[in-house]
């Protein structure tokens, strides 16, 4: 590990905000689009979309700092689907606990797929996140040399 506390740089923000939009725009396509949710919610959607941008916004954060803690160059995208998964059931079973969710009805089935689909959505954020950072450092490297 070269430092634990991350730099802020163009590689980080970076990171952070492509880590943002790929989970805040996959969520939206699998909440908006494949599953209708949205049609859930009874408060309006624009507020339910801003207050989920900011959410998904300190994940990102969350999971980019945790992968930059973590990282080794070779394999910073490894960190990152780990560092994401492990975000995702995180956030799973705080919503679980505080009862958010788009289902009434609580089945052990749904429970899986849920968990399941926060985890993959974490995941990928990480995986853009840690794919991000190679590709910056790389592309560092050889402005560098």
């Amino acid at each position: 590990m070269n430092n634990v506390i991350p730099k802020p740089d163009l590689k980080f923000f970076l990171s952070w905000l492509l880590c943002f939009v790929a989970m805040y725009g996959v969520s939206y396509l699998w909440h908006g689009m494949v599953l209708n949710d949205f049609l859930k919610i009874s408060y309006p959607k624009d507020v339910f979309l801003i207050v989920a941008g900011v959410v998904y916004f300190i994940i990102a954060l969350v999971i980019t700092v945790l992968t930059y803690a973590l990282k080794k160059i070779k394999d910073s995208f490894k960190y990152g689907i780990a560092v994401g998964a492990a975000s995702g059931i995180f956030i799973y079973a705080v919503a679980f606990l505080l009862g958010i969710s788009f289902n009434a009805v609580i089945d052990v089935k749904m429970i899986a797929f849920d968990l399941g689909w926060q985890t993959v959505e974490q995941a990928f954020g990480g995986l853009v996140c840690g794919w991000t950072y190679r590709i910056m450092y790389t592309r560092e490297k050889r402005i560098i040399s």
